[in-house]
């Protein structure tokens, strides 16, 4: 029984993590968002709900940036707020 579910949680987990595939390198990512961002911290591929595109998440010390994994392009910038 334990072997049964163990086989049906790694195909539900092998099957929602191969769903975004980037056409671009992160080194191409990086340079786009460079210049929103400053200095990247984290780079993350996901999904976007709404749009049901991938994108790539940027976080960076100068805010967040989310571009598109097929085109290259950015969709969303937000700003850090300053305290």
């Amino acid at each position: 029984m334990k072997s049964v579910f163990a086989l049906i949680l790694s195909f539900f987990v092998i099957s929602h993590a191969s769903e975004c595939v980037s056409n671009l390198s992160i080194s191409h990512v990086e340079s786009t968002a460079k210049s929103f961002v400053g200095s990247i911290e984290s780079v993350k591929l996901a999904k976007d709900k709404r749009e049901n595109i991938c994108v790539y998440k940027v976080k960076g010390e100068n805010g967040y940036v989310v571009v598109d994994a097929s085109t290259g392009e950015v969709l969303k910038f937000y700003k850090k707020r300053s305290k």
